[in-house]
Order: C-alpha cells, then sequence, then structure tokens
C-alpha cells in the first residue's frame, strides 16, 4: 500500500480514484494486470469530494498512469512529484492535483475518461497521460482537443514512432512524453560481440532467455519485433491483419535451430511470461542472453554485461515501441493555457530524460539522451534502436496477429508440430480463424 501523503507547500496533491476512493484516501499498491475478464466494472461517483485549494489559484487536474505512479514505494516515479513542485514554484497562480489510474482495462486511464465525460464530466482531467491506442480511440471519440496552432512541434525533435504515435490525421493532439520497448542484455565475459543476427544466436554458445508463456496467448512484443526484422508489415492494403508464410517459416526455423542446439531451453521458455520474468531470471545468473525491457537495462547499466537489440534475421535493429502522450482533455481557453504551460514543463528533455531514468522508461525525444551518462558507443546503439522503432499495430491488426505468432512458437516448443513448415502452418491457421 502506497504511504498516504499530504502536501501543504506548492501543491495540493490528491489521488482520487473515480472507482472507489476519495480524497485523503490511501492509494492502492501498483499490481500486475489482471486478465479483464476478470475485473469488475468501476462504479463512478458523480460528484467527488471537493479539494482544498489556495484562494484566487487555478487548480490544474493530472491523470497518469500507475507505470509512473508517483505514490508508490518503489519505482523512482516519486521525482514526478518535485519535477511538479518546481512547476509550480515557477507558476505560482497554478496548482496541480495528479491522480493515478490503472494503465488499462476496465477501470483503467481510458475507460474513466470515457465514462466520465458522460457521466461525471466535473471529475474529468485538464491533462491526462494515455498510451498510444487509448490516445486514437480518444481522438476518435472527441475526448480529447488537438493542439491549438499556437503549439508548435518540431517533427525532429522527436524519434520517428513518437511523432506519428502523438499525431491522427495529421494534427498533433499531444507531448509525445515516454516509452518502453524490448531489446536484449549479453555477459560480455564470455561474448565480446553483440549477438545481432539469428546466426550469432545459434553460432555463439547462447542460452537465450525468451518470453514464450504470455498469459493471454498473445505474443510478446519481443516475437512480434523478431517477425517484423524481416518482414516490415502485418497489415495487407486493405488493411487486415496478414503474415507471410516464408517469414513464418524462417522465423520457426531459427527458434526450431535453437531449441537443436540447446541455445533455447523450451521448459524455461514456457515459464517466462514476459520481458520482465526475462530479466528478472537473467539478473539471477540464469542464461547469458536475455530479451528485457530497454528502460531497465538503460536505468541500471549492469556490470558485465552490455545491450544489444533483438536478434534478428539479418542482424538489422528491429522494435516495437510504446508511447505515453500528454493530451489536453479541457475545453476552457483559461485551462487549456496552463495545462498547454505544464505539459512543456514536464517534457522538457531535461526533465523527460530524468523521469524515463528513474521510472525504467525511455524519453521520446532525441535530445533527451544526451541527459543520459552513455558512452558514444551506448548512445548510438540506444538511438539506432529507437530510430527504428515502430508503434504497435492497431489491436484490431494487432492481436490476432500476436495471437497467430504465439500459436505457431508454442506448437512447435511443445513439440505438437515436428517441423518449422508445420508451425508456420499452425499461425495461420489461427489468424485465420
Amino acid at each position: 500500500m502506497a504511504k498516504k501523503r499530504s502536501w501543504l507547500w506548492g501543491v495540493s496533491w490528491v489521488v482520487l480514484l473515480l472507482s472507489r476512493c476519495t480524497v485523503g484516501a490511501p492509494l492502492p499498491s501498483v499490481t500486475p494486470v489482471t486478465p479483464l475478464s476478470s475485473l469488475p466494472t468501476p462504479t463512478l461517483t458523480p460528484t467527488p469530494q471537493p479539494l482544498t485549494v489556495e484562494p484566487g489559484l487555478l487548480t490544474l487536474t493530472l491523470w497518469v498512469p500507475d507505470v509512473v505512479n508517483p505514490f508508490a514505494e518503489t519505482g523512482g516515479a516519486s521525482l514526478l512529484l518535485t519535477q511538479l513542485d518546481a512547476f509550480t514554484q515557477a507558476n505560482p497562480g497554478i496548482q496541480v492535483q495528479v491522480l493515478v489510474k490503472k494503465s488499462e482495462g476496465p477501470g483503467g486511464i481510458y475507460h474513466l475518461l470515457s465514462t466520465a465525460t458522460a457521466a461525471a464530466p466535473t471529475v474529468l482531467p485538464d491533462l491526462i497521460m494515455l498510451g498510444e491506442a487509448d490516445l486514437s480511440s480518444a481522438v476518435h471519440n472527441q475526448l480529447i482537443q488537438p493542439l491549438p496552432s499556437t503549439v508548435t512541434l518540431q517533427e525532429t525533435d522527436f524519434f520517428p514512432f513518437a511523432w506519428s504515435g502523438g499525431r491522427i490525421e495529421d494534427q498533433s493532439y499531444g507531448f509525445p512524453y515516454l516509452a518502453q520497448t524490448a531489446q536484449t542484455v549479453y555477459r560480455v565475459q564470455k561474448h565480446a560481440a553483440p549477438p545481432l543476427a539469428w546466426n550469432d544466436v545459434l553460432t555463439g554458445s547462447y542460452s537465450f532467455l525468451f518470453p514464450a508463456a504470455p498469459p493471454n496467448g498473445l505474443a510478446d512484443e519481443a516475437l512480434l519485433a523478431i517477425y517484423l526484422g524481416s518482414e516490415d508489415t502485418v497489415v495487407d492494403e486493405n488493411g487486415a491483419p496478414v503474415l507471410d508464410r516464408a517469414h513464418l517459416e524462417e522465423l520457426y526455423r531459427f527458434f526450431a535451430a535453437a531449441l537443436d542446439s540447446g541455445v533455447l531451453n523450451a521448459e524455461q521458455a514456457t515459464l517466462l511470461t514476459n520481458a520482465e520474468d526475462c530479466w528478472a531470471a537473467y539478473q539471477g545468473g540464469k542464461g547469458n542472453l536475455s530479451v528485457l525491457p530497454a528502460g531497465a537495462y538503460w536505468a541500471t547499466l549492469p556490470r558485465n554485461s552490455q545491450a544489444a537489440w533483438l536478434p534478428t534475421r539479418d542482424g538489422e535493429p528491429a522494435a516495437v515501441a510504446h508511447l505515453w502522450t500528454l493530451a489536453l482533455v479541457t475545453r476552457e481557453p483559461a485551462r487549456q493555457a496552463a495545462a498547454l504551460t505544464l505539459a512543456r514543463w514536464l517534457t522538457t528533455p531535461e526533465r523527460a530524460a530524468a523521469l524515463a531514468n528513474a521510472t525504467q522508461l525511455l524519453p521520446a525525444q532525441r535530445q533527451a539522451l544526451t541527459y543520459w551518462s552513455l558512452t558514444p558507443e551506448e548512445a548510438r546503439l540506444l538511438e539506432t534502436l529507437l530510430m527504428v522503432a515502430q508503434l504497435p499495430p492497431s489491436p484490431e491488426v494487432g492481436q490476432p496477429v500476436r495471437r497467430a505468432l504465439q500459436a505457431g512458437l508454442a506448437a512447435l516448443l511443445q513439440g505438437q508440430v515436428a517441423t518449422p513448415e508445420e508451425a508456420a502452418t499452425q499461425a495461420l491457421t489461427v489468424l485465420r480463424r
């Protein structure tokens, strides 16, 4: 349970969960995402308990997902409170209340935004931090506002995926802020060169930790990125999900060879549900090559280990990156102006870099990497990875594609098929269902 906090200075901090909590109530700790089918639909409180505010101050409400919960006992996001306090010191006419929501699902940040818009508009935030899919939905459902023409963002300031993620139909709908993707880490005592291509992994006597047991049956983004490393699309000309048989066979041929050579242990792989599991196992001394969340590596820079991107057929970098964007909700001109001032403050490269490092995420702005203590080689590798990163496909495409990719891999790992060709057939069969 996160600590109950009270500030008498600068910022009025309140966490208000629309489903259950009132001002001043203890915050729930961040927990693993529960399967959506088991989550209850929250009941909104139409009229929440009013805030106690300083007379004459404009009070902005900022909603953030629990990936940057500033009230959690661990995780480093408390730096966000420091940054917001500095904001109120620099802007004495504005105070901020920050409210923490679940990242996704029923009762999550987007669900509460969409429900409150109709049922309890008085509790809507002025500024909200949304993931890429939720931002797109919020635009199409007219829940957020486009950035005013007076706000100018430069495309070259952002990594390409971040720039495109903040824009819908050539209109900017927010400030690209924080991101996450997957990469690999390897032990340098045993290996001097990074294993970038499939052949490097297969011939380098590696023990590869790979997340092959997603609980929802949808392939981890690492598997999707490895596939995209040789086939750059999963969408056909009509916008429907598609997988290429030849590239599927190549993908499963790599995994079959990894199994045959002992590089990949099927029993171990089917116990690793995500990149975080792989990273924990690697830190515990298992394996000498592992998938992990990129932000975790760059925040800790582990000793005797170096970074690489996910292995691809030809060794070319590939990544699927998630993006968090700060978007406007309020329509009131005065509140919009104040919220834009806050968004600009938080997304300066220096502050975004500091918060990304503290929360084991990645910044969306290219200049932010200059504020990290990286060697030239490290900076080049990370910038290369982020320059080629793609946003995930839309849920309508991404879910069937990831389910199919996982079905083929699972069949191979569990011995349900004998060849890569049969694994590809299994994937395509699942895709067509």
